[in-house]
């Protein structure tokens, strides 16, 4: 998920591609005349549009090369794109250029390149006035997007829609300083958006964040709408209530929760904390820090504001939640034990060394002073919850030194160095070299030992290895599909781990800033607090402390609130409608319909060749590990059966499309579900194909292939537990797979932890099924063999709502992460 701690730098100058050399015969055609400026380019971005309108040059952190950079006017005087361009990087920019309506600056200039700064000087911040102009072009921009994506039904539809936020926009301008000008003028109003929008806004945003490396995961994001709350006390409430639930017992479930956005003049309500749960950072009268030294400040402040330690003071309190409404007074809010609990760090083969080290972290990270950027609207307080990867708590929270500098402890009681060496008395007196090698194995360790706890606590934790290869996986499929990558900060996310990591050698990608996107806030909320506390009153009089346990739970609707949280729900396709419930729209009559003579099978066809074809769907990377270690057993298997054929590569399920399964084809695919049972994105566009094929079928299909699944579960949250193998084969027997080798195997990731496991446990049932149908095809009887097989037509009983309930329940289920009508559930 996104982190606040500082990135490793990515110091790698010989992977660079200079611009200059791939672009130098990039020329323009004719009738366009070429305007040179001199600035800092790097290979694949960008001349970027500002927040004020203005066309500026950004640059790749990895490029700091000075060059001749173009761009083309043609013979009517506007700027347009070559209309062929030799140039790789260039075609990539103009490529994500004309699918971005607004473009944010990345900060760079020609004569400052701020690639290795964490935060630049110019990025676009929330909580601030902007221009008319500008809020106009982004909301009208964002619209296009939407309707790029086909949340429109059609072009009136769009024009409608824009020309009443447009209208609304102005009706709330006034007159005040901009920003960005530091001058007075007409400053742009905020315009409502639909839940709907605004949950493609969050996900397009998260999907836009060039520093976050677990963007595969943005279509999972659920929003929980809060923009109904208005007071500090009830946002403290709704926003603990609500992440108890997204926390799901450790099968973390992403989500954001979005307050009201800010309005004209506001700050716009605020969290003070950096995360909801953090630490506490105590000054100690030796000057040292107990506790987390990034906290001193934040935690100083909230013992002002009321808050009384726990005594004794701990090196793992947590911190109350912090909370400001706009213009009301700030609400402080423990943390609940369910939220609040900590995981151990242990490790399985030095149990006794670490729990000496007592050594803890939070379960969750919940980034709190991060804001949304939608349209012209600013969104200041939209926290939300995800999962660590491993090296955010052992490479950097516990490790870094101006944290809890945990390695030299580490290193010490794993006896990493001999003391009794004469002359070594701590890690210091080692040789530099020395130094580091001993550093470098405690941080592996420590590592481990962070996901083995994380694992034996039953809570969501990504690996390193698992997301750089993720990210590298969807940011090609991006790629394949839209002509060129997405936004991409190399700075943030090479690993600390360094080149063994394949995100480490991908220092070319270009680095641009999308809206909708991800920003800081203009303002500190403890400072904005000191401003505004002496016209409000003191803080005494005006604090307002919530217990937890007196909060409700939230129930159905039907309840007066204004908080809505919006859960995905299936949409209707071009062409098709939701199924509503049957009491709505089914009679309660069933309906027959002919099934006519029985398809024959192979008995007719004693040549037949078998084919076998493989694929995937998986938001991970086990799934695809088990695959291809499939093709390697099945091209040895093939190789003593004549008549078996075994595809040479293996694809994701999107890639499987229906119309190429032939009589005698064997489909076995490997299924990991995600979210809450939900099926991957790489396989989301077979579901909708399958359900498009089924939908217009009126008569049942013929069987003509055999399939057999691999569920890739984990038994650990039985409610979800291969929910989309389940959501998959529902598919294939709809258009007419048969099932073999058991059909859907559950695996279980709870037990077979490595890829040869989960294989082997399969493989036991699958090679003996595959021999059996390449020696017996001749002798293979019909698809539905019966008695009555050759006596006419048949004849089948169908009860039709229990097909219509069963697969809406399904398509809920697999659906989830595309856009969506919503369903709303009010929370007292």
């Amino acid at each position: 998920m996104l982190s606040e701690t500082m990135p490793s730098p990515n110091p790698k100058g010989d992977t660079l591609v200079r611009i200059q050399e791939i672009c130098e015969d990039d020329l323009p055609r004719a009738g366009m005349k070429q305007l040179t400026t001199k600035t800092c380019v790097p290979s694949g971005a960008t001349n970027s549009v500002s927040t004020n309108g203005t066309s500026t040059t950004s640059s790749s952190p990895t490029t700091a090369t000075s060059i001749e950079s173009s761009h083309w006017e043609n013979d009517a005087g506007s700027v347009g794109t070559p209309a062929t361009t030799r140039c790789p990087a260039m075609a990539e920019f103009y490529q994500a250029k004309s699918n971005h309506p607004v473009l944010a600056s990345t900060g760079c200039t020609r004569d400052f390149c701020q690639a290795g700064r964490a935060a630049h000087t110019d990025e676009p911040r929330v909580g601030e006035n902007r221009a008319l102009k500008v809020i106009e072009r982004e909301a009208e921009g964002f619209l296009r997007e939407l309707h790029q994506e086909g949340f429109f039904d059609n072009n009136k539809a769009f024009e409608v829609r824009l020309d009443s936020v447009l209208a609304e926009i102005k009706s709330g301008v006034h007159d005040g300083i901009i920003r960005e000008s530091k001058e007075k003028g007409t400053v742009g109003g905020v315009w409502q958006q639909t839940s709907a929008e605004l949950e493609f806004g969050v996900r397009r945003a998260w999907r836009n964040a060039r520093k976050c490396i677990m963007r595969s995961h943005s279509d999972e994001l659920k929003l929980c709408d809060l923009r109904g709350i208005t007071s500090s006390a009830d946002m403290a409430k709704e926003l603990v209530t609500n992440m108890c639930q997204a926390f799901n017992n450790g099968n973390v479930l992403p989500t954001v929760y979005v307050f009201p956005p800010r309005h004209i003049d506001s700050r716009g309500p605020m969290i003070w904390n950096h995360q909801v749960l953090e630490f506490a950072g105590y000054e100690m009268d030796n000057g040292t820090i107990l506790g987390d030294p990034n906290s001193t400040a934040l935690t100083k402040a909230i013992i002002e504001l009321g808050w009384t330690p726990p005594s004794p003071r701990g090196r793992w309190d947590l911190l109350p939640l912090v909370v400001m409404a706009d213009g009301d007074v700030p609400s402080m809010i423990e943390i609940p034990s369910e939220l609040g609990r900590l995981v151990e760090i242990r490790h399985p083969r030095y149990d006794a060394e670490f729990k000496k080290l007592d050594l803890k972290w939070v379960t969750v990270p919940a980034l709190t002073r991060l804001g949304f950027d939608i349209g012209g609207v600013q969104y200041t307080a939209a926290p939300f919850i995800g999962w660590f990867m491993d090296a955010e708590i052992g490479v950097r929270d516990l490790a870094d030194t101006f944290r809890y500098n945990a390695l030299p402890d580490v290193a010490q009681a794993l006896g990493l160095f001999d003391t009794a060496n004469e002359g070594i008395e701590g890690l210091d007196d080692l040789l530099e070299y020395e130094r580091l090698s001993v550093l470098s194995r405690a941080q592996h360790e420590l590592t481990y030992a962070v996901h083995w706890s994380y694992q034996q606590a039953k809570v969501s934790m990504s690996d390193t290895l698992t997301a750089s290869l993720k990210w590298c996986r969807y940011d090609d499929e991006f790629k394949a599909k839209n002509g060129f990558r997405l936004p991409a900060d190399p700075y943030w996310l090479a690993p600390p781990q360094g080149s063994i990591v394949p995100v480490w050698h991908r220092g070319g990608a270009p680095n641009y800033q999308p809206k909708p996107m991800i920003s800081r806030h203009v303002q500190d909320p403890i400072k904005a607090w000191e401003r505004e506390k002496a016209s409000l009153g003191t803080r005494t009089e005006l604090l307002h402390i919530v217990n937890f346990k007196k909060l409700r739970r939230p129930t159905l609707p039907g309840k007066s609130s204004s908080t809505y949280c919006v859960l995905p729900t299936p949409p209707a396709r071009s062409g098709e409608q939701n199924v509503p419930p049957a009491s709505q729209t089914m009679p309660a009559s069933q309906t027959q319909y002919s099934l006519g003579r029985p398809p024959l099978s192979y008995d007719h066809q004693p040549s037949l060749s078998l084919s076998v074809t493989v694929s995937y769907c998986s938001a991970g990377t086990l799934a695809e590990k088990v695959a291809m270690k499939l093709i390697q057993r099945l091209n040895d298997l093939a190789q003593g059966i004549g008549n078996l054929s075994v595809c040479s590569v293996v694809k994701p399920l999107d890639d499987l499309r229906t119309s190429a399964i032939r009589p005698g084809t064997i489909v076995l695919l490997v299924v990991s579900s995600t979210g809450q049972g939900e099926v991957p994105n790489n396989g989301s566009q077979f579901i909708a194909m399958c359900d498009r094929e089924n939908g217009k079928r009126l008569t049942a299909p013929q069987t003509s292939f055999r399939y057999a699944i691999y569920g890739n579960g984990d038994s650990r949250y039985a409610a979800t537990y291969n929910g989309a193998a389940h959501a998959v084969e529902q598919r294939l027997r709809q258009i007419g797979g048969l099932a073999f080798a058991g059909g859907l195997y559950q695996g279980d990731t709870a037990v077979c932890t490595t890829v040869l496991q989960a294989l082997n446990s399969w493989w036991q049932k699958l090679r003996p099924a595959i021999q059996d149908l390449a020696s017996d095809s001749p002798k293979l009887r019909r698809a539905n063999s019966n008695d009555d097989f050759g006596k006419g037509p048949m004849i089948r009983t169908v009860d039709i709502q229990t097909e219509a309930r069963s697969r809406h329940r399904i398509r809920s289920i697999c659906l989830r992460t595309e856009y969506q009508t919503a369903k709303v559930a009010q929370i007292a």
